[in-house]
């Protein structure tokens, strides 16, 4: 693991540098993404609605895209994490609505 970075030394990286550095293993690096978007996916969350969910089950769903924005990103795609991040959780809410819908 590379475990052996502090949340001082991430404040002074990117985005991307955390993220190459979460998916090599450093739980660290992803909390501190995690803490650092947090507040994204909790506003996004406002704006969606799930019959029978409370509103921290819809960020919890965002928190689960966030999970799969570090999981998957690829700096070779041409765009940044931030807007990489925005849309798998976007996403990922959407699924959950669209799911809870069918029930």
């Amino acid at each position: 693991m590379c475990n052996n970075h502090s949340y001082e030394s991430f404040a002074s990286l990117s985005d991307e540098e955390l993220v190459l550095i979460a998916q090599q293993g450093s739980d660290s690096a992803f909390d501190y993404l995690c803490d650092k978007y947090r507040v994204v996916v909790r506003n996004k969350s406002l704006s969606y609605y799930i019959a029978g969910a409370d509103r921290d089950d819809i960020i919890q769903e965002g928190m689960i895209g966030l999970f799969k924005a570090v999981r998957d990103f690829s700096a070779s795609r041409g765009v940044s994490f931030k807007t990489f991040a925005d849309v798998c959780v976007t996403r990922q809410i959407l699924t959950a609505v669209k799911n809870a819908s069918r029930h």
